[in-house]
This record gives C-alpha cells, structure tokens and sequence, in this order.
C-alpha cells in the first residue's frame, strides 16, 4: 500500500505533532519521492473557507506550506455526538475503508506518509478504530513518543506497545520528549540501558524547551477571555510569548518582570499599587511587560491612561488573579501556524536530536523489498544519495 510510519503518542499532548513536524520538513528535503501526512482520527475541526476540516492536518499543512489535501490528511473528525452515532447506528459504516483510501492516495508514487495517532494507543476504540487498529490497517509501523523520566517512561511504554503488539503491529522504537535538561544525562544513560537490553531503539532524547512551551499573547488573551483596554499599535502584546502573575509585593513583581520582559504579567484588580509600580518603572527605562492583563475588572481611569502613556498594552477579564492563573497552569497550548518563529525552534529542535538515519535505516529493514529493494548494500545506497554521505 506504500510505505508510511505511525507517529503514536503515550497520551494526549505527548510531543507527536512536534516530533510530525521535525520528520516531515527532514523527509521533505531528503527523499526524492516526497512525503505526505495524515491523521485518520482526529477529534477537533477549525473553520477554512467555510468547510470543517481537521484542525491538526490544517496546522502541519499552514505551518510547513505542504498544500496538502486536507480530505485525505484528515479522512475523519470525531464531532460532538460521533461516538453516540456509531454505537447506535454504526455510521459512518466504512471507516476502515475511507482511511486506507485516503492512505492509498497519499502514498502513491512511493511517497512516504507520515501518519500522526490520536491521545494515547487506546483512543478511537469507540469507533473500532484505535490507533493500534489503524496502525494495523495501514500496515505501518510504529513510533512511540514518550515523555522524559525514567519509571514513568518505562510503565508508559510497557502500557502502550502491548496495544501495537497485541495486534502485531512492529514497534520500530521510541523518542523521549520534554526531559528536562538538568536531568538529560542520567535519563539518557538509564533509558538508554533498560531499552538497549530489550532490543528498543531510541531514535531521540528531545529536551523541554521553555521558549516553545510557552504560549503566545493571543493564546492567553482567548482562553482568559480578555478584552482590550488600552491596545497600541506600537505595543508589544503581539510578540510577547509566556506569563507571569502579580503575586507578592510590587517589588518582588518588577524583579520578575525585568527578568522577563516579553512576558505578559497578570495582575489582580485589587493591586493597583502594582500598575502603578509599572508605569513608575517604565518612565524610569525599566523594561517590560509586554502586556497587562488585569484579573476581576477594569482599572480606574487614571491608571488605564498612564498605561496608555507610557506604552504598555493593557486588557482585562472579569475572572479573578487566582482562577486565571490556575485556567492557565492546567493548559496546555498548541503552536498556532502564524508563529513562524516558533516552529522553525520546533523543527530545528527535533533535527538537532533526533536520529533520523536510524529511523529510515529501521524502517528500511521492517518494509525491505517494498521501499528500497532487496539488493544487499541498497540501504547504504539510499542514505549516501539523500544524505549525500
């Protein structure tokens, strides 16, 4: 059916679209066929040119400019009501079908296809559609994603690979995201001992890097629901990436925000004291915040206005300091496609550590015979034309 590899995950928000994005743009330049992408299962739609279609497959097709077909990079979207529909009526009745189809046309011409999985192995049972399953039906073989640790890591992928293997569907091996960097070392040497003795490859150890975890402006501003106040054409909101909140004395604050000048900073309404800190701060050259967004309402006129002066961009929300700032800790927040910037750090960060000679050189041996010929010697061929070595 061609050949293709499944980008799994061991649950939701595990690194998969992250690691999608870095094997995409390094298969893009590298095999002369060409790649595509799909995710046969997705769970949430976005709005373009006044059709659904599959907010994750639409993400990779805007941020790496692939011009995709978004009908066959997303062949199915869960609605609200889908899982209820299925089990009652079982529509719509060709799944299987409608995905391998998709598939089948992605792949033509020995295109390799990057396939993204959905949350954890088990989700999509619902519609008998798991991502073991698809895995299964594609015929493709399986990446594991894994967040950096050491027991966690290993009980996580003990949990996950027995649902590919159950339906012997081959493992090709696992990439460990987010470690944190103090912690590289060790977690390299031990993984590296307790996956190397089972005969697992690791293809990378990616670390977690705070400049593309942290939010952008316009992620904050949509889920705190803030509304402009004082927005300035010249302010800095739309640059800025990642928060702070106004607990503490103003001092303590304007250490932090000095610290973090692109930052916004979220400031309870009760603490004028704080904005007041600010504009005192930045008329003196103090630099920061990017942006203020004040929590429980609207600051009294005086101060709204010395924002304004001194150039600070300024929003508000009715809810309060500490139920925005526990909104914002329990989220996790997806790259938006305008953040360029962004992703280039998501790619170059995935080139930078992840093994990608390993993953074709495994995948060569699972699928020989049907990606490169069976001719001894044809592998190292391959690698020397594409990556010129």
């Amino acid at each position: 059916m061609g050949r293709g590899i499944y980008i799994a995950g061991a649950g939701k928000d595990a690194g998969k679209t992250t690691l999608c994005l870095g094997l995409l743009e390094e298969f893009r330049k590298s095999l002369p066929e060409g790649v595509a992408f799909t995710k046969p299962l997705g769970q949430k739609t976005t709005l373009v040119e006044g059709e659904q279609v599959g907010q994750d497959s639409w993400f990779v097709d805007r941020a790496l400019h692939m011009e995709l077909s978004l009908d066959n990079s997303a062949p199915f979207v869960a609605s609200s009501g889908s899982a209820a529909r299925y089990i009652k009526l079982g529509e719509p009745s060709d799944l299987p079908g409608r995905i391998r189809r998709a598939y089948k046309s992605l792949s033509r011409k020995g295109r390799m296809v990057v396939v993204e999985g959905t949350g954890h192995p088990g989700v999509g049972s619902v519609f008998d559609m798991s991502n073991a399953r698809v895995a299964k039906i594609l015929g493709t073989p399986v990446i594991l994603v894994l967040d950096g640790g050491i027991g966690s890591t290993i009980d996580r992928y003990s949990i996950c690979a027995s649902m590919f293997h159950n339906l012997d569907v081959p493992v090709l091996g696992v990439v460990i995201n987010r470690i944190v960097p103090s912690k590289m070392e060790s977690v390299k040497t031990l993984l590296g001992k307790w996956f190397g003795e089972r005969g697992i490859a690791v293809f990378g150890y990616i670390p977690y890097e705070d400049s593309i975890a942290r939010p952008s402006f316009g992620l904050i501003q949509k889920a705190l629901g803030a509304e402009p106040v004082v927005s300035l054409e010249t302010g800095t909101a739309s640059s800025a990436a990642g928060y702070l909140t106004a607990f503490g004395s103003a001092e303590k604050v304007l250490r932090i925000v000095g610290k973090n000048p692109r930052h916004s900073l979220l400031v309870d309404h009760s603490r004028p004291d704080i904005l007041d800190a600010l504009v005192v701060s930045r008329v003196s050259g103090g630099k920061g915040p990017a942006a203020v967004i004040v929590c429980g309402g609207e600051p009294d006129s005086r101060r709204t206005e010395a924002l304004r002066i001194t150039g600070i961009p300024l929003y508000a929300t009715g809810q309060g300091l500490e139920k925005s700032a526990g909104k914002l800790s329990q989220k996790i927040f997806k790259v938006e496609p305008h953040e360029e910037e962004k992703i280039r750090s998501i790619v170059e960060l995935v080139e930078a550590h992840v093994d990608f000679t390993s993953i074709l050189s495994h995948l060569y041996r699972e699928q020989s015979g049907e990606s490169f010929g069976k001719k001894p010697g044809s592998f190292k061929r391959f690698l020397r034309k594409i990556f010129k070595r």
